[in-house]
Parts: structure tokens; C-alpha cells; sequence
């Protein structure tokens, strides 16, 4: 998928975390059960991670038939999808901001995977 720009890195540096995780006598970590697959693709952007697959059916004298399938979630392993993954925490994170202020401060001033 190197047709895909990857966009910018959104995640920390790991040294910055390292001494940041060392610093305060508490640690919360937590985890998104399925992250990439919690996340639409809009229509006009599924193009971009269409696949082929052999039609069911198809016999010796056609070997060659596909059907073009395209995925409508954000996949594992494609260049992009750790981005979108960050972006996505990041959009809710301050459309939140005025209902939480107080954890929208928090998530900004310690460095975190947002």
C-alpha cells in the first residue's frame, strides 16, 4: 500500500514518554479492544484499500474471475491506519473539551499514545 501517504506522526517520541512514565508514581495504560476496526472509511476514501478475490464458482476453463471487494473500516497493517487511529482519539478528545475540560488538560500536558 505504498500509494497511501502515511501522514504525520501523531504519537510522541518514545524517549519523552520513557522519562515522562518514570517521573509520576502512577501509571494508567489502557487499550482499545479492536482500535482500527472501531473506525469507518467515508465512501469516496474505500477505494483506496480495494482487494481482489476468486469468485466462488469459477471453473478450469474461466480460472480468472474476481469480484473487487473494498474494506469499510480502517485495516491492520495499512501505513495509514496509525494515523487515523491518532487523529480519530484526537478529534474526541477536544470535541469533549468543554464537557471534560479537566481530562482535556490532563491528555494534553502529559505525553501520552493521543
Amino acid at each position: 500500500m505504498s500509494v497511501i501517504w502515511p501522514g504525520a506522526s501523531l504519537n510522541p517520541n518514545i524517549f519523552h514518554l520513557i522519562i515522562s512514565f518514570r517521573l509520576n508514581t502512577i501509571a494508567i495504560t489502557a487499550d482499545i479492544e479492536r482500535a482500527f476496526l472501531q473506525i469507518s472509511l467515508r465512501d469516496e476514501d474505500r477505494n483506496a484499500v480495494r482487494f481482489l478475490f476468486p469468485e466462488l464458482g469459477s471453473n478450469q476453463t474461466d480460472p480468472y474471475k474476481f469480484q473487487v471487494y473494498g474494506f469499510k473500516r480502517v485495516m491492520f497493517g495499512v501505513n495509514v491506519s496509525p494515523f487515523l487511529l491518532s487523529a480519530t482519539i484526537k478529534y474526541h478528545i477536544e470535541k469533549y473539551r468543554e464537557q471534560y475540560p479537566a481530562a482535556k488538560e490532563m491528555l494534553d500536558t502529559y505525553p501520552s499514545m493521543f
